[in-house]
């Protein structure tokens, strides 16, 4: 009995190896499901962050960031990706699952070193406070077009901030989002 067990657990082996590549695909699909409220500010994000503070930087397609050039990668509050969601018009990333976080420039922050610093931020601070130029090496200031001048626009809760990220007072729940606009 023993004889015809070997070649069966070798054949049974054999096939857990070489199907282990799908299997671990089919899981990864299955792992992130997606927020699909079109009125929360979570729409699109994993679930799991419904609730939770969100960073995320959206990337014009036609200026991609050359780590997330397709979709909108989902990375977890320990810095491991949970995803891409290409249903985004653009790409860029986002880092979410974070809590207490009392102010915008605190989570920006954070979160960029939490992406491994492929998202660094950099600013000048001007008597109206922090201004930010550039995101992920991407400067406002070199985007050029059919427009008059271009920045990156700061949204909090799905609308324009009405306060620079210094002044952003963020609550549980809160999703901050830039992209770059234009006039």
């Amino acid at each position: 009995m023993s004889d015809n067990l070997k070649p069966g657990s070798l054949l049974l082996l054999f096939a857990v190896i070489i199907l282990a590549p799908i299997i671990q695909d089919r899981l990864s699909e299955e792992a992130v499901k997606y927020v699909q409220d079109n009125a929360s500010a979570h729409n699109g994000m994993p679930n799991e962050w419904d609730g939770k503070q969100v960073y995320c930087v959206l990337f014009p397609e036609y200026f991609s960031h050359s780590e997330y050039s397709s979709g909108v990668t989902m990375i977890g509050p320990s810095g491991s990706p949970l995803g891409v969601n290409d249903q985004y018009n653009g790409t860029g990333a986002c880092v979410g699952g974070l809590v207490g976080f009392s102010s915008g420039m605190e989570l920006m922050l954070n979160a960029t070193e939490i992406a491994g610093g492929s998202l660094s931020v950099d600013y000048d601070v001007g008597e109206w406070g922090p201004y930010v130029h550039t995101i992920g090496g991407l400067n406002a200031d070199n985007i050029t077009g059919d427009f008059n001048w271009a920045w990156w626009s700061l949204e909090h809760n799905g609308a324009v901030s009405m306060v620079g990220i210094g002044d952003l007072v963020m609550s549980e729940g809160d999703v901050i989002i830039w992209r770059i606009s234009t006039s």
